[in-house]
This record gives C-alpha cells, structure tokens and sequence, in this order.
C-alpha cells in the first residue's frame, strides 16, 4: 500500500494547507514522519492512512495507490 501523493497534495491545496512542514504540524507529527508516510519507499501503517484522509476529509481509499507489480 502506497500514499498518492499527488492527490493529497491536491488535497492540500483544497484545504490552503501550503507545505508538508504545516500539515505535519496540524497533524501532530514531525515533517520527518510525515515524509516518511509519504515516500515511496516507505509503507504506511493503517492507522497513519486513515489519519491523514480523516483530517483531509475523505476516505482513505481515495489516497492510497493501487499497485500491483
């Protein structure tokens, strides 16, 4: 499971959230764990997805990736 970053930087935009560094603040998190949440290298723990579609407003279904390699 992957994070599409692009939709939640569209995301972000919708809600005039600027940058990473803001959105890990509202978050309650570090810019360092939110990047992580975001990298493709990284995989997300559920709880974390759900987080982040809860606090930007849809379901997280809608900011995952479906990658099948």
């Amino acid at each position: 499971m992957k994070i599409n970053k692009f939709k939640v930087k569209e995301l972000m935009a919708k809600k005039k959230i600027n940058n990473q560094t803001e959105l890990a603040n509202m978050l309650g998190i570090s810019k360092n764990q939110l990047s992580n949440i975001l990298s493709e290298k990284f995989e997300p723990i559920k709880s974390n997805v759900v987080e982040l579609a809860d606090f930007l407003g849809v379901s997280p279904l809608e900011i995952i990736e479906d990658k099948k390699d």
